[in-house]
């Protein structure tokens, strides 16, 4: 996402000591990292906001600190702008991210994740007014921005994300080799301005062949600790939602041929509420059955999204975009959908996915992993299931099921983006656990009733069978 050119207001009254002297609460970077080779592990699932200086004030900052208070959320992926700090050469305007950044992790014990961009006018290879997302004319010029702010912030900051989708014509007028060369300049004065730091290569926006590329061709892996990716199927990718899974071992294949080991976050991943009545949704997507895209829905997918992003076994860290919706008259790159990916409304009222998005952080607050290669799941041929089946710390178990939305060939005749979803499929499962005594199901905003639907003996739990029903999700959990 755009994040517009920074505010260099203060936030008055908000804030009164300086950004080199900070006493943070406890941050969560120790938990970023992946260790390789771990099976049960707790994946942070954190947001993502902007701060363009159209609209940004102390009460809509104050007012995304206090929903990621009542949610339990303490990770957040936010940018800070070159083009907005240093307008002119060497001349930096602190005051608000001074204040900004103390309150979110000294006030709220936000761990903050930013990524830094994009080029000032004074320094683009672009024009007047179209240069923000153009290569410098002077690359090490960047270099000195980012040790500058790093130094400025290393108290509170311990992680560096340097550009964001790089991939796409709209943030990045280069290629891999021109990132991958702004990279190691950036790499290098973070370094010098903390040690300690970890470096995030730049957000895919979805080409995974820039970064092998960037890793290949560029050699970028020594520079490197994590690798960040983003996606948005079936808003503005045209791919069925289950396509992300495959996107995510494509990349750790890259990692593993090419890199050292490196961690992999998905920070940037969304399901906006926007559709035209007749379905559309961008030109990527268009709506076959009524419900997607809805308010109700968007917790369901969710809920989806998240499941198969965990079903990997392989991401340190996901960032769900974003905290509320954009007013109207705020400008955004791309089209509508940026205006209604919030899981809050404008103003902070909550849509139901912020429900949703608390009760999978609460579902999954435990170190846990995917078991669905011991599990024998039962279904019809042609079924459109989707089953993902999780074991955590504590030997409790848990089952997330659905019918796919998007399939790819199963196209029907009636008026696309307003089908009656009637879609209705039975699955059964024998999933491996031993003293399980209790079973409990939940729809997406965590409402739960007893499930007496299975049989526990001999270290197995089976399910005869699960229903499942279109447009719906499945949530079960056995314990002892």
């Amino acid at each position: 996402m755009r994040a517009g050119v920074f505010s260099t207001i203060m936030l008055c009254g908000l804030i009164g000591i300086s950004a080199s002297h900070a006493q943070p609460k406890k941050t969560i970077y120790d938990q970023l990292i992946r260790p390789q080779g771990v099976e049960l592990y707790h994946v942070p699932i954190g947001l993502c906001e902007d701060y363009p200086e159209e609209t940004t004030t102390p009460e809509l900052i104050r007012g995304d600190m206090e929903l990621l208070k009542r949610t339990g959320i303490n990770l957040l992926r936010i940018s800070f702008g070159w083009d907005g700090i240093e307008t002119e050469k060497g001349k930096f305007e602190w005051g608000f991210w001074d204040d900004y950044v103390r309150m979110a992790v000294d006030d709220y014990g936000i761990t903050l994740i930013p990524y830094i961009c994009y080029t000032p006018r004074w320094n683009s290879t672009g024009d007047s007014t179209n240069y923000w997302n153009h290569t410098p004319v002077d690359y090490d010029e960047f270099g000195k921005f980012v040790e500058v702010l790093v130094k400025r912030y290393k108290d509170r900051i311990k992680t560096w994300e340097l550009w964001n989708e790089p991939d796409i014509r709209e943030y990045w007028s280069g290629n891999a080799g021109d990132l991958a060369r702004l990279t190691k300049i950036g790499v290098q004065a973070v370094r010098r301005a903390d040690p300690t730091a970890k470096i995030v290569l730049a957000g895919l926006a979805g080409h995974t062949e820039f970064t092998l590329s960037l890793f290949r061709d560029y050699g970028i892996s020594p520079y490197v600790d994590i690798v960040n990716c983003h996606s948005y199927y079936e808003t503005w990718n045209g791919a069925p939602l289950e396509t992300v899974v495959s996107y995510v071992n494509t990349l750790s294949d890259i990692i593993s041929r090419y890199g050292n080991g490196q961690s992999l976050w998905m920070a940037e991943v969304g399901y906006s509420t926007f559709r035209k009545p007749d379905g559309y949704v961008s030109y990527q997507y268009h709506c076959t059955y009524d419900y997607e895209h809805t308010l109700d829905f968007q917790p369901v997918a969710l809920w989806r999204t998240l499941t198969l992003l965990l079903s990997t076994n392989k991401l340190a860290a996901v960032a769900w975009y974003e905290v509320k919706d954009l007013p109207p008259e705020e400008g955004v790159i791309g089209d509508v959908n940026n205006r209604n990916l919030g899981i809050d409304f404008v103003g902070h009222r909550p849509k139901p996915a912020e429900t949703g998005l608390k009760f999978f952080n609460q579902f999954f607050a435990q170190k846990h992993r995917c078991i669905d290669d011991a599990v024998a799941v039962r279904r019809a041929l042609a079924s459109d299931s989707e089953v993902h089946c999780f074991e955590m710390a504590d030997g409790t178990l848990a089952v997330v099921a659905w019918l796919k939305t998007h399939v790819n060939g199963r196209a029907g005749k009636e008026p696309a983006g307003d089908v009656k979803d009637a879609r209705k499929e039975n699955v059964g499962l024998t999933i491996p656990g031993k003293g399980i005594g209790k079973g409990f199901i939940y729809d997406a905003l965590g409402h739960i009733r007893p499930f007496s639907g299975f049989k526990a003996s001999r270290g197995t739990v089976s399910i005869g069978n699960l229903p499942l029903a279109g447009g719906e999700i499945v949530i079960l959990k056995f314990s002892k």
